[in-house]
């Protein structure tokens, strides 16, 4: 008797197993310990973006903060949140350990959200100290426990981190559309609540994980992956790498800052929402470039290591930065000639899908290469030393969105 053909739902198991899509995708064959921190990292972008979305208009609706204060507070707390993770990188380093820092962080920014959705004015104050120290430990600890599951020139680490990335811009997705939905009725508690429910859940996760994240696995044998991997540099020469891509990291995020501020402000003011019969919340287009990323990190994850035998690592951040520029040169036109008058969103999209370009060259490229770089006693400050230049973009993204916005 003929042996029966599989059936159509078995044939669709094999076909999208995880063991098949490894076998077809190599940068899933990842440390379980990956999978795990994606998801801590993931519940903290979403809460994030849930206040990066709707801080500005929190701030004046809310507080009764003017349009041009509102964003200078919210730039100062963006750079804050950054510059103290050059304290923080080192706390990590030398006291306090990766995994340990990593829950430490999303206690302490649980708290803080947590503490935005009391009444009183004071619970600003106290939840501004919460979520500055809950990000000084947060950001560093992600580097650090990323260097522990990865041998330093795995040639899985430039894919470990635009995969990382993809689950940034995921969150930011689910973040910006909660935030969107319940800042559009003006329930901003809800929100928050929201926003501190979501690190409770990935607490949990990494408390239940944790013993996860402390083995360093060994390279692959196989090499779909391998990118080039850096020759032997001097320190000095170390030290100069390092700075440049600090700086490009700071010019970087001048211009990605203005999507939570400035950007956010013209969707609402000065850009035409109204799609079928339905206008879309500004705080929605915070969370387009975190969908652009989705559909065009693939194609860079398929497409980065041959791109990157023809050219090299500092040329594409280079490329990246030029993509920024271009990105609000593309908002002259409508601005000279609107007369006033609303435009086409079509404008806002063209400027962010550059800025996405942007962030995919810069961001993940950028601090992939500067943990190669980084000596391993030292991974929390350099890391630190990165969110700093990302700090002073900051600052400068709110002073300029300011000056805009007059």
């Amino acid at each position: 008797m003929p042996a029966q053909s599989p059936s159509l739902l078995a044939r669709f198991r094999r076909l999208f197993s995880v063991t098949a899509l490894q076998r077809i995708i190599p940068p899933l064959r990842h440390p379980h310990g990956f999978y795990l921190l994606c998801w801590a990292v993931f519940c903290e972008r979403w809460a994030a973006a849930i206040l990066g979305s709707s801080v500005v208009l929190m701030l004046c609706e809310r507080y009764g903060y003017g349009r041009s204060d509102a964003l200078r507070l919210a730039g100062l707390y963006n750079a804050a949140s950054y510059l103290l993770t050059l304290p923080g990188g080192f706390a990590v380093d030398r006291s306090l350990g990766g995994r340990r820092s990593l829950g430490a962080g999303m206690v302490l920014l649980m708290l803080g959200y947590a503490a935005l959705t009391l009444s009183a004015a004071s619970g600003l104050g106290l939840a501004i100290v919460f979520l500055l120290l809950g990000h000084s430990l947060f950001k560093p600890s992600t580097q650090a426990v990323m260097v522990l599951l990865y041998e330093r020139h795995d040639p899985r680490l430039d894919a470990a981190q635009i995969v990382c990335y993809l689950v940034v811009n995921v969150a930011g997705i689910a973040g910006s559309v909660s935030a969107g939905l319940l800042v559009h009725s003006h329930d901003f508690r809800a929100a928050l609540a929201l926003a501190a429910a979501v690190l409770f859940a990935g607490l949990i996760a990494v408390i239940l994980g944790n013993q996860t994240l402390r083995l360093r696995q060994k390279q692959p044998a196989f090499s779909a992956l391998a990118a080039p991997v850096p020759i032997d540099l001097s320190a000095r020469q170390r030290i100069k790498i390092i700075a440049a891509l600090t700086l490009a990291m700071m010019i970087f995020t001048v211009g990605f800052g203005q999507v939570e501020g400035a950007l956010l402000l013209w969707a609402q003011d000065r850009t035409d929402r109204m799609l079928l019969g339905f206008e879309l919340p500004a705080a929605w287009f915070v969370g387009l470039p975190a969908l652009l990323v989705l559909l065009l990190a693939p194609a860079q994850l398929a497409l980065l290591p041959r791109i990157q035998h023809r050219v090299s690592t500092p040329r594409l951040i280079a490329w990246g930065l030029a993509a920024v520029v271009l990105a609000f040169a593309v908002l002259i036109p409508p601005a000279l000639l609107s007369n006033g008058h609303r435009v086409s969103m079509l404008w806002l999209i063209a400027c962010m899908t550059l800025l996405v370009v942007g962030e995919l060259l810069v961001a993940p490229l950028g601090l992939s290469l500067l943990l190669r770089l980084a000596p391993p006693r030292l991974v929390g400050v350099v890391v630190g030393a990165w969110y700093v230049a990302g700090a002073l973009g900051c600052w400068l993204a709110g002073e300029i969105g300011a000056v805009w916005m007059r």
